[in-house]
Order: structure tokens, then sequence, then C-alpha cells
């Protein structure tokens, strides 16, 4: 009797969708059937001919012939197998390392030369876009304000270039003047507010409308979805190139309307798009998931090198923040690729500065020990202001998905940009871009004050502003990350930080200079002042991204590149250390964890420590008396093809009979899919053709694409007699072949050395398997029997026992459904057998009876079908 079966696999695209998404889910991809029997099979097929002409048995190595099994593209809203994608990796060095003379270490040089070419180019693209992307964000940002008289095309600062700081230039005229003379002041200032408000609601509206109408992966910051791709999630689509056009489009837009958002976080998505881009033409690269993973971890650095000017905060970002695998020659490359971005965008130059330094800091003040209680306070502020606004964050999103405001994505976008331009411009900090606000911040007092922030005699007035501008901007900041446009976190974040530090700053001075006879102030001198305020505001700034992104060391390295100060090294260390463990009180999760909780993606973090002395596997796993698995004999061609029609699972734990339930293998539903496909071209098959999942040459001649020579086959037949199914589940009698004829191998499809792992094990030893072996399934087994399945999604399912029920936030009118099963299937089955199975009913209903076969199967804890 023959069962079928899978474990309870969740799958994304069944009932829910990643982010903001297709609107319906792709069909699994499927390979073409080989046009001649002389095809090579199994690994040969994803290489360039050129490298491997020959047939993997040639190459005489057991154990190669053995780990090679065959597998196609992955579906959407799944994991990838990073063992299989190593092993495949390991056999094709092998291979090549088999090649002898002038050819093999030609082959070999271009083989290890291709992803520094890739590397390198992706250095140099992000650069190049990045620069692209500064140079039309500060044009559009300045349009609000006013324009360059005689070359409108021109920024302010180059159409101002070669004054001095608080010089009037002249060369630029802003919207209020084309409303009259001096004396029409009313008439001037309403001209300038609604051209600023008209413009700032356009830019908005026009980079939501793009998101919205060619590619819905644009929107929002993108980090959450790489950190979950690196870690083995398939997002189909996330980084193609027409992703990588909208969203450098909508972010200069986003950017320039004023929205509290920045561009820093977005720039990895972009640099991660262009990797991918680029990677494509290599066969090696493309067809080997783990090594596209690397790829993606040196351009996410690459990402953050041109978003700060930093390459080695960058490459720390990468390793500490993003991948969850590291190994020492992604370090390497992404170093590299991080280095050549940064380069690029020195040479491109976008802000006229000659440097790679954002916000340059100078100060000639040391710091003094009572200054020590400060700082740690803006530390404590910093991770406990991270905490609230993750919280209001993941609040607003809440409610804006139950109050169906999502199906309005455009007019929220339109709402929220004028109420900002609105609030904004009626106080002087808002107005202003929040880089240009930074930089004002971090500089010290000189003969120049463009903002008022040095005036001593108006203290109060500056202070007030400065909070109501980070508690506004906080406010803004919560409700515009989420909004359907690109938006990073980076940049408010700092702003808010440096604010409230430089306030703090400028209270602490205050206090120094009325009362210098403090015992506090005894170090200071008696002739000047000893407190520098733009030194709080880089505390505060790192303070504040600390609290909110629970970075630490990276952080600490991007501040330092970013501003130049590297003697406040140790004070922002500090900071951010305090901040950490702050937030950390609250929860373990920064902005981004949380994101990705939101979205219900299966991502292990491997910087929590899973802790639950009491349970073991056996708790958690799913049952094998609710999971289906296939028999090593028994099925025919006709009766593998129905299972997949009426079926949507992701794949199937095979035993060696049903009475002993021994596992001999795991197969994926694509490959069985995709080798039913190509078997189907054999003239010799039949939909009565037996199939097995192993190879013993006594059933008789081998026919399909895979069949060696009938010559070379043994004549012999095989007669099975059915038996009967014992133990868990619901049994019938399994269908057997009586005929002595040929027979269909599916064993290079097959992984033959499934993860196993006893029932008893405890969980947190099952969670660090998962997290450190990247594993997408894990059978378990009492005395070798299989006894039940754990998927990652069932196991993030468990570790986050209340997800979000929606995942993927759809355009209006869509509808997320399950794939359809594929239409180009035999189907000869006995209509009137087929009832519904569990697909169509709750767990825990009538099973019912398909095709004959026994199936028993279960939903996960979030009702998603995988």
């Amino acid at each position: 009797m023959a069962s079928v079966g899978h474990s309870r696999q969740a799958s994304l695209a069944a009932s829910t969708s990643s982010a903001p998404v297709h609107n319906t889910p792709e069909r699994p991809r499927t390979r073409q059937p080989p046009s001649t029997p002389d095809t090579p099979t199994g690994l040969h097929r994803y290489l360039p001919r050129i490298l491997f002409p020959f047939d993997r048995a040639g190459t005489g190595d057991e154990w190669l012939a053995q780990t090679a099994r065959v597998r196609e593209a992955y579906l959407d809203a799944s994991t990838i197998d990073w063992s299989y994608e190593e092993s495949r990796e390991r056999i094709r060095v092998h291979e090549l390392a088999e090649l002898k003379g002038l050819r093999g270490v030609s082959e070999r040089l271009w083989d290890s030369a291709i992803p520094w070419l890739v590397v390198v180019a992706t250095g140099i693209g992000t650069g190049a876009v990045a620069s692209c992307l500064d140079i039309l964000s500060a044009w559009l940002s300045d349009l609000r304000m006013g324009v360059c008289r005689d070359r409108w095309w021109m920024s302010k600062g180059v159409c101002c270039m070669g004054l001095d700081r608080g010089e009037v230039c002249n060369a630029w005229k802003v919207w209020g003047e084309g409303a009259g003379n001096s004396g029409h002041f009313i008439l001037r200032s309403m001209t300038q507010y609604s051209v600023y408000m008209i413009l700032a609601v356009l830019f908005a509206v026009t980079s939501s409308f793009f998101v919205q109408t060619y590619a819905p992966f644009a929107f929002h910051t993108g980090i959450p979805e790489i950190k979950t791709i690196l870690g083995g999630y398939i997002i189909s689509g996330f980084l193609a190139p027409m992703v990588l056009l909208v969203k450098s489009l909508g972010l200069p837009l986003a950017v320039a309307s004023g929205l509290s958002l920045g561009k820093e976080g977005p720039l990895v998505h972009v640099a991660c798009c262009i990797g991918n881009l680029l990677l494509r033409p290599f066969a090696v690269l493309r067809g080997n998931e783990a090594r596209q993973r690397e790829i993606l971890s040196a351009a996410a650095a690459a990402g953050v090198s041109v978003a700060f000017g930093a390459p080695l905060g960058g490459v720390l970002f990468s390793l500490e923040e993003i991948s969850t695998f590291f190994p020492g020659s992604t370090l390497w490359q992404s170093f590299v690729c991080a280095v050549v971005a940064a380069i690029t965008l020195q040479y491109v130059d976008p802000f006229n500065t000659g440097k790679l330094v954002l916000f340059q800091v100078t100060t000639s003040q040391i710091w003094r020990g009572f200054e020590l209680i400060p700082w740690l306070f803006l530390g404590v502020c910093g991770g406990l202001w991270g905490a609230w606004f993750i919280r209001l964050n993941e609040e607003w999103e809440r409610m804006r998905r139950g109050s169906g405001l999502n199906q309005w994505p455009v007019t929220e976008v339109a709402a929220l940009s004028l109420f900002t331009a609105v609030v904004s411009y009626l106080v002087i900090f808002m107005r202003i871009p929040s880089s240009e606000l930074v930089a004002n911040l971090f500089q010290d007092c000189s003969a120049v004050d463009s903002y008022g922030l040095c005036d001593t005699s108006n203290s109060f007035t500056i202070v007030t502003f400065l909070l109501v501008t980070a508690f506004a901007k906080t406010l803004l900041t919560a409700v515009t990350f989420g909004a359907y446009l690109p938006a990073g976190i980076f940049l408010p974040s700092l702003t808010i930080g440096a604010c409230v530090g430089r306030a703090v700053g400028i209270i602490m001075s205050n206090i120094q200079r009325a009362h210098p006879e403090a015992w506090l102030f005894a170090n200071c001198p008696a002739d000047g002042a000893c407190i520098s305020p733009p030194v709080y505001a880089v505390i505060g700034a790192a303070s504040a991204l600390g609290g909110v992104t629970r970075m630490t060391i990276s952080l600490v390295v991007i501040l330092f590149e970013l501003t130049g100060a590297i003697d406040l090294v140790l004070q922002i260390m500090m900071a951010v250390m305090v901040s950490k463990f702050t937030g950390d009180f609250f929860s373990k999760n920064g902005i981004y964890e949380t994101w990705i909780n939101i979205r219900n993606y299966p991502f292990l973090n491997n910087k929590v420590d899973y802790r639950r002395d009491t349970i073991v596997a056996r708790d958690v796993m799913t049952k094998v008396k609710n999971i289906v698995y296939l028999s090593d004999e028994g099925w025919t061609f006709d009766r593998l093809e129905a299972l997949l029609d009426t079926e949507e699972y992701r794949g199937f734990p095979i035993v060696q009979t049903l009475a002993n339930r021994v596992v001999i293998g795991y197969i994926a539903r694509l490959e069985l899919q995709v080798a039913l496909d190509r078997i189907r071209v054999s003239p010799d098959v039949t939909p009565t053709t037996p199939c097995y999942f192993s190879i013993n040459p006594a059933r008789g001649p081998q026919v399909g694409p895979n069949a060696p020579p009938l010559s070379a086959q043994p004549a012999s037949g095989r007669e099975r007699a059915s038996e009967k199914k014992k133990g868990l589940g619901i049994g019938l009698e399994e269908p057997h072949v009586e005929e002595q004829g040929s027979w269909v191998s599916l064993k290079d499809w097959v992984d033959e050395i499934p993860i196993t792992m006893s029932q008893e094990t405890p969980m947190e030893v099952v969670v660090q398997m998962f997290q450190r072996l990247g594993l997408r399934s894990v059978l378990f087994t009492r005395q070798g029997a299989l006894t039940g399945i754990l998927t990652k999604m069932d196991l993030h399912a468990h570790i986050h026992p209340k997800p979000e029920t929606i995942i993927r936030r759809l355009r209006p009118g869509a509808r997320a459904t399950a794939p359809t099963p594929s239409s180009s299937t035999l189907r000869a089955r006995d209509p009137e057998s087929r009832r519904p199975s569990t697909l169509e009913h709750g767990v825990g209903e009538d099973i019912g009876l398909m095709d004959d076969v026994s199936v028993a199967s279960s939903r996960n804890a979030q009702g998603h079908w995988v």
C-alpha cells in the first residue's frame, strides 16, 4: 500500500505574500525537457558545456556521483538548500581541477576571475548610481525653495559655488520673488509656501505611483528583505531590473518631497539589485544560490559605503547586520566592493567638496570626566527612544492594515506629504533638508551662524525648537516608514538624535557659563567654555541610531567615517553600548527584525538565543500521523502526476516501506515535477510505467532519459505483492505492479542524505542546527523510523507564536492565492474516487480518499500550505 506525503512546510505564496508584491504568485519555473537522450544529466546541466563536455560518470569518483543529485530552480517563497548548493560547488571545483593542460589552467583562471569581475563591476555601478541619486536628490530638494537663475538644472550648492558661508547668493532665486517686490511680504510668503507644498506633494505622489504601478518591491528600505534573502529565503523578483529602475527614480523624489525618510538604507537594496543584475551573465554564479548570496553580501557593503562614505563601516554592516553566513572569502570580496564603490563616489564627487566625509566634525575641545554623566544620559535616551519608536511604528503598521488604509497607498502618501509639508514649513529646523540640518548640528560655532544655533542669548528658544523638531520628526517618521514609497530610517534617526544631543549640549554649556565656579566644572578653564555642543550632537545621533537598529561595531565605524571624528570614537562606543543595553531590555529586535516579523518571513535571528529547557523536538514537530510521505515502491507515472496535480506541498519524505518507515531520502515537489516532465518525452514511458526512488537491478529494464542502454541492464523482472500499512495514519491497499516490464528511476532527483535527528533532541539544539547550517527541514526518527518533520517555516511559527495574518501588501484589487498546479500533466484517475482533501477543509476534518492513496495532511500555524 502506498502513502504519499509531506510535512507542513509553510508556503507563503499559498495564502499570503511577502512585502509589497506581485498581485499573483509566480508559477513554478521549469526547464525544457532534453531534446535528445544524450543530454547530460545531474550537475552538468547547470554548467557551461565548454567546461564539462563529458558525462558525470566519467569522473570515476563515487562520492561525487552520490552527491550530485538533480535540482531545479526554487519556488517563490521557499528556502534554499545550503548543503546541496555547497556540495554542488565542491563537485564543480573538483571537476574543474581534473582538467589538464593549457585548457585546465585557462579555465581555472577564468573561473577564479569571474567573482572578482562581478564584485568590481558592482562597486563601480553602485558608486555611479549613488552619485546620480545624490545629485538628483539635491536638485529636487532645492527646487522646492527656488531655482538657479541662469542654470535651472543646478542645485543651490552648485549654483552658489565659491561663496563663503553666510554670503548672499544673487544667482539663486526663491519662488517668492516672482510675486512682487519687498513690499508684498504676505504675497511673497504665500507664494513660497504654496510652491513648497505643491512640489512636496507632487514628488511624493509621483514616487508612490511609480512603485505601485511598476515595481511594488521598490517600496520601503529593502533591508529586511535583503536580510531574509541572505538567510536563504527566495523572494522572486525582489532584485529585478525594474525594481532597480523604479527605486532609483522614486528614491530621489521621495527624499525631495521633504518626508521624514532617508535614502541611505534603500541604497543597500539598490546595490544588491546591481550585483544581482551583473552576476546573471555568468552561469557559474547564476546557477548556485549560495554563491549568489556571497555577491549580494559584498553588494550590501558597497551600498552602505556609498550611503555614508564609509567603506569599512559597510563591510562591518554586511558582516554584523545583513549576512547570515559570512565566510572569509566573502569578507575580502565585500572589502574590495566597498572600496571600489567609495573610490567611484569620490571620483564623481557629487557634493563638490573633494572629500568623502559627509558631516565633518571639527572641535578643539577635550572631554572631561563630568561629561560622562550627560553622555550616559544620551545613551539611555537613545535606547528608550529606539524601543518606543519601534513599538510606535509597529502599531501604526497594524492600524494601517486593519483600517484598510493600505488599499489606498498613493492617497495615503499624498495626505502624509501634505501634512508633513504644512508642519515642516513652520519650523526652520524641519524645513531644511535633514542632511543639511545634521551637517549644521555637527558643526562647532563659528563667525557665521546660519540658523542661530550658537546664539547664547536665545538658548531657550533654540533648545525648544530642537526638541520640538525631534518630537515631530519622531511621529512623522513612525508613520512614514512603511508607506508605499522608498524610505530609509538611518538619516531620520541621526537627525532626531542630533537634535536632542545638541539641545543637551547647549543646556550643559549654559550651565557651565552660569556657574563656572561649581565643583563639577573645576577642570574647566576660567576664561572660556569647555563644553562643545556638536560633540553632544554626534553622541546623540549615535545613541538614537543604535537604539533603533541595535547595531554596535559597524555603527561606531560608520559614524567616525561619516564625521571624520576619530577622536570621538571612545565616546561613540560608550553611547552605542548603553543605547543597545537599554533597548535590549525591552526587546532584542531592532527595527529590521521587527519588520521581518511583521511580514512573517522565515528568518531565524542568530543573535537571539532560544532558551526553553523542557521542550524537545517531539513537542514541536509535525507528527507522522499528520504528514504525508512516499514509499519507495508502488508508484506509477500517472499516480505521481495525479499526486502533484492534487496536492500543493513543497516536498515529500521517502521511506523504504510503509511498515518500517525507515527514511531513505527526501524529494522536493518542484524536482519531482520537473523529473516527470523530462520522463514524459521518452517513448518507452506510459501512464502505468512503475516509478521508483532508488535503483534495484532486479526490477527489470530501466527506461527514461537517465536510463543506461537496455543492453547493459539485466532482463529479469520483478513481481511485488501488496502489503498492509501498519502504524499511524490511514491506509489502503497499496497498488502493485504485476507485469514484468520496464521502470523509471527517480534516484537522481532524491536527496539521499537528509538531515535526521532523534525526536528527543532538545529544541535548543534543533534551533542551533537550523541557524548554523541553514537547514530547510529536519526529519525526526525513533529507532530509525520516521516519526515527524520540522520545517524552517514551522520553526519560525513556533518561535513567533502570534505571526501577522497579512504578510504582503497587495496592490488594490489583488488577491493572494495558492499556486496553480501544472496543467501539463496526465490525468489518469478515477473521477468517482476523488473526494476533497484537507486543502479544502481544516485540520482534523475528514481527510478522504484520493485515487486510492492514503493522504494525511495538515496546515501550519499561520494557515499556509507548503
